[in-house]
């Protein structure tokens, strides 16, 4: 149904056969200010466990804790921005849309494993809690679109994305209604909705949540998350062609590539273009051993 109106109103927008109201307007401006504000002069931020976070891996959330230095590319801040921007878009839209919202960026608070954890959850539809996210083509398609959902993000749910809404859900007495997600190139929007009977998704929820803070708050040992893992290919020529070959190297897990501690966890990692790629531009992966560089039968 949201998805629907969404496309209608944006179709009939395009057509000038529909337009926003001044007070939608003057709150996406409000919300464009603010998020200027936010990530430009909101100082160092510092670590602290909240509902946005407490779905992501244990080692990142302990050497956040800790205080060690999270390396970050120079447009991070600029993503960031994007990210808020494109949020403050899709209220704006889906409003125009005749989409009642019932509340945005509404602060939260759940006491679990003995705290308070605090959030901020983005809107509230139909007592539904819905959390928007701008999302890349692929990610856009493989979690929130026809290649996705729910199911397969609680498959691969490396960023905490279900603990992150279930949270909010519980902490504001409400259901997860999902996520409503748009494609930051193409501008398309898609709803990927929760189950309707979240009974059991809750408790294991708060078991996952409860266990990590308990380990946090003990300050359990820090243990590295992931392991690297050898790099392989299907030589295409020679002797051995069709066969699934090593190359000698071992590459990070993704989410250890897109995390700002890798260098603590790998400092020997290196940034290289993909080795087993047959692309004439070579998409850069992060290696943990890079021995071979050029493979003769690829």
């Amino acid at each position: 149904m949201i998805k629907t109106l969404v496309e209608n109103f944006l179709y009939d927008a395009s057509k000038g056969e529909a337009s926003l109201p001044s007070s939608v307007i003057e709150e996406f401006k409000e919300s464009c200010g603010k998020a200027i504000e936010k990530q430009f002069n909101s100082g160092k931020r510092q670590w602290r466990l909240r509902m946005s976070e407490v779905g992501k891996p244990l080692c990142q959330q302990q050497l956040g804790k800790k205080g060690v230095e999270y390396e970050t590319e120079y447009n991070a801040i600029v993503k960031f921005l994007l990210g808020d921007l494109i949020e403050a878009m899709a209220i704006a839209i889906l409003r125009g849309a005749g989409i009642d919202i019932s509340k945005t960026q509404q602060g939260v608070k759940l006491n679990i494993a003995d705290i308070d954890l605090e959030g901020t959850y983005d809107i509230k539809i139909d007592d539904k809690i819905w959390d928007i996210k701008s999302a890349s083509p692929a990610s856009f398609s493989n979690k929130f679109g026809e290649y996705g959902g729910y199911e397969k993000i609680k498959q691969d749910d490396a960023f905490g994305y279900i603990d992150q809404g279930l949270m909010y859900s519980m902490a504001d007495n409400s259901n997860f209604g999902g996520w409503i997600a748009v494609n930051k190139v193409t501008g398309e929007f898609s709803v990927c909705e929760a189950p309707t009977g979240q009974e059991d998704e809750r408790k294991e929820s708060v078991k996952r949540v409860s266990a990590k803070i308990k380990k946090l708050t003990t300050d359990t040992p820090f243990k590295k998350g992931f392991e690297d893992v050898k790099e392989t290919y299907r030589a295409r020529i020679g002797k051995d062609k069709g066969m699934i070959k090593e190359t000698g190297n071992k590459v990070l897990p993704s989410m250890c590539g897109f995390c700002g501690y890798k260098k603590h966890c790998w400092p020997n990692a290196e940034l290289h273009q993909k080795v087993t790629s047959r692309a004439k531009v070579r998409p850069m992966t992060w290696y943990s051993k890079l021995k071979t560089a050029d493979i003769e039968d690829i």
